[in-house]
């Protein structure tokens, strides 16, 4: 089996792949809810909604214009959701994780010797779609 490593992943925002990319992750998470019944004394749970959310460096490049949109369209205020979709390997079929999602954060790093960095992060709108 292949290692996956930022030299075989990638983001893409809108079918745009991110040149510049440090790390991404996601998460999926989902509620337990209590059903525990009338006279019970062990509290019992069981699955609730789920939630996905991620995040991810970019690394700005001014060459790279996908970089310079998903930025702009954070600076703008944009109220439409994007897509977003993790690439594992860009060499093999599997490994592609895409959703609807809203980018709900960034910020920016500049530190003496390095990149500017900008960290974002995001929340899938529905269920995202994939496989490993």
């Amino acid at each position: 089996m292949a290692t996956k490593t930022s030299a075989t992943a990638e983001l893409r925002i809108d079918g745009a792949a991110i040149a510049k990319v440090r790390d991404v992750s996601i998460t999926f998470a989902r509620d337990a809810l209590e059903d525990t019944g009338i006279g019970q004394f062990d509290r019992t749970y069981v699955y609730g909604v789920r939630n996905t959310t991620g995040t991810g460096t970019l690394l700005y490049d001014a060459a790279d214009a996908a970089t310079k949109t998903v930025i702009n369209r954070l600076l703008n205020d944009s109220e439409s959701t994007n897509s977003i979709s993790m690439v594992l390997d860009t060499n093999v079929a599997e490994g592609t994780l895409t959703g609807d999602a809203l980018l709900t954060q960034a910020g920016t790093s500049v530190s003496v010797g390095d990149v500017v960095s900008i960290p974002i992060s995001f929340t899938f709108t529905g269920k995202p779609n994939g496989t490993y």
